[in-house]
């Protein structure tokens, strides 16, 4: 064709005509309905979160070979009426059970891989893993991101995560598998999924897996990609979000006034209306199925016991969304009542979508090869047995404390003293008499905290543990090193030192203390304002490996000087204060 006649009036009607049979050929790529096609089509929006490992049924809840019970009842019902379903998770997938924790998050996403996930946020705890664990269960030197990455390079679905970003660069991160958002065409609709975790993230995990990175304020985070996926040709935008809230009713998804104002409310408020059609909330373990500002939010609550749902009606006809129906946190259960259809410890199996619910066994199947080796690293011998357990709390302090306070001391060369604090979550279990495994030990200590030291007073070492027993935490104390007095003072707890050499500890004397690594939610085994300057040792083991460590050389010495020792470290070296009147 020449120059001349590539605008005539003729070519362009010709390619117009063009146009116009190849649009009617394909009107699915304007969203429009085809002849064999209902203009309405429903597309099922489920939302997980906060899973926390918990990959197995438990109490007669939950359970993901469970779960995909009811996934599998709701693509059915989708399936027959020509619409979809899309299946997100929200975060803080990976870590609190033992079998997750021991696989570091793989056995999980080897189940999300058979249940056919479309993509998952990261949340501020899929961080706490750290760097990728030996065969052994021990953290190797690397990459204190890499079990992380493992994970998301393992799954057949993204991880999203638009507002984490280099902070040297400013970009969103580059891993292999991680990106912003994606999108998916269900039901020959375009449909944008976008990630993004609380503002708070970086300061809720561990803060040595997290440096070199920032959180961007979510509504931006949101807006500029929605934007993008829209301009992509998305006609549904839907978030996947480590940013929640909580609802205490949901009879009416318009009444807000059960709900707290929370970070996902303000960040809903803050989008151009119509930009984003739902979010699938997480991070606050609450529960949500309520409209702001247009959009539909879901929550599910936390540990895998619930799922959230959100249906979307599409109309072909105008290329637009029609309506979106939310649904109460549905829980996952193994039995119901046949009468009431809640869940009951005894009773009928589940239904849902007019089937019954029927655990998968493809899940099954794809977490048997992790399962085996979680249970054969839980059954490994740490070559000690004990004759007594040995619990979290005491009448004067806590006798686990105490022995995982002389645990941390001994692994730190030149110590004078370690401390561990259990008045909150940090030791989770008792330690229960008989042969002692790695699987008692996770029970104990799952977190992944390394050990940190300061160099500190005698003045400052005696006001926090005067603050520590004056507010009450007495019960979960710890104290290696030094014995500590107590007697009442003006307005208070007063504190006497004295080193394990019989010496009295003065105020200005130097110490070098040890505790376990700071901060973290999930096991704070110290408050964070201990005495200030806490960093970690250059090349630091997990505190958990220390306890391995110290139990594995208890376990050489005679059997005699074994149990002497640990009933040595059992016992409290805290005097019975008198009843002190605290102000």
């Amino acid at each position: 064709m020449r120059a001349s006649q590539a605008g005539s009036p003729t070519t362009w009607i010709a390619i117009g005509a063009l146009a116009f049979v190849w649009c009617a050929a394909r009107p699915s790529l304007l969203g429009l309905a085809t002849p064999d096609q209902p203009p309405l089509v429903t597309l099922s929006i489920v939302g997980t979160s906060d899973l926390h490992g918990a990959a197995f049924t438990r109490n007669g809840l939950g359970g993901l070979p469970l779960l995909a019970g009811y996934i599998n009842n709701l693509r059915a019902a989708r399936a027959s009426d020509g619409g979809a379903m899309l299946l997100v998770d929200s975060g803080d997938t990976f870590q609190g059970e033992v079998e997750s924790n021991l696989s570091e998050g793989a056995l999980v996403v080897d189940a999300y891989n058979a249940i056919g996930y479309n993509a998952q946020a990261i949340g501020n705890h899929d961080f706490d893993f750290g760097s990728i664990d030996s065969p052994a269960a021990r953290q190797l030197p690397g990459d204190l991101r890499g079990a992380l990455k493992a994970r998301a390079a393992q799954a057949h679905h993204p991880f999203l995560a638009a507002n984490l970003l280099d902070a040297a660069t400013g970009r969103m991160v580059e891993w292999p598998n991680v990106r912003p958002s994606r999108l998916v065409d269900a039901a020959g609709i375009k449909i944008g999924i976008i990630g993004v975790m609380t503002i708070d993230a970086l300061r809720s995990t561990l803060a040595a897996n997290v440096q070199g990175l920032r959180i961007a304020p979510l509504a931006p985070a949101i807006a500029g990609e929605a934007a993008a996926l829209r301009r992509a040709g998305a006609r549904i935008v839907v978030v996947a979000s480590h940013a929640g809230g909580r609802c205490e009713r949901f009879d009416n998804p318009s009444d807000l006034s059960s709900c707290e104002d929370s970070e996902i409310f303000q960040a809903a408020r803050s989008l151009p209306h119509g930009l984003v059609d739902v979010i699938a909330a997480g991070h606050t373990h609450g529960g949500l199925a309520h409209f702001v500002n247009g959009i539909g939010i879901i929550q599910p609550f936390s540990r895998g016991q619930a799922f959230g749902r959100a249906d979307v009606v599409f109309d072909r006809r105008i290329g637009k969304v029609a309506r979106v129906q939310l649904f109460a946190p549905r829980q996952i259960c193994a039995q119901q009542d046949a009468m009431s259809g809640e869940c009951a410890a005894a009773g009928v199996p589940p239904t849902y979508e007019g089937r019954t619910v029927a655990p998968d066994p493809a899940v099954v199947s794809a977490m048997a090869p992790g399962l085996q080796r979680v249970r054969d690293l839980q059954a490994k011998s740490l070559g000690i047995a004990l004759d007594a357990p040995v619990r979290r709390a005491g009448e004067v302090g806590s006798p686990l404390a105490r022995l995982f306070a002389d645990a941390l001391r001994d692994a730190v060369p030149g110590a004078d003293v370690a401390v561990v604090n259990n008045a909150g979550r940090g030791l989770r279990a008792d330690l229960p008499d008989g042969p002692l495994t790695l699987g008692r030990l996770y029970d104990v200590f799952p977190f992944d905290n390394r050990i940190a030291r300061m160099t500190m007073t005698g003045a400052e070492l005696s006001r926090w543990l005067a603050a520590e027993i004056g507010e009450g935490r007495r019960a979960g104390l710890g104290v290696s090193g030094v014995a500590v007095r107590t007697s009442c003072a003006a307005g208070g707890v007063h504190i006497d030192l004295v080193a394990s050499t019989g010496r009295p500890v003065h105020d200005d004397d130097r110490l070098i203390a040890v505790k376990i690594g700071a901060p973290t939610l999930s096991g704070g085994l110290a408050t964070a304002d201990f005495l200030g300057g806490v960093s970690p040792i250059d090349n630091a083991p997990v505190a958990r490996e220390a306890f391995e460590d110290w139990f594995r050389r208890l376990a050489r010495l005679p059997q005699r000087e074994r149990d002497d020792a640990i009933r040595r470290s059992a016992e409290a070296e805290m005097a019975r204060p008198a009843d002190c009147v605290v102000r």
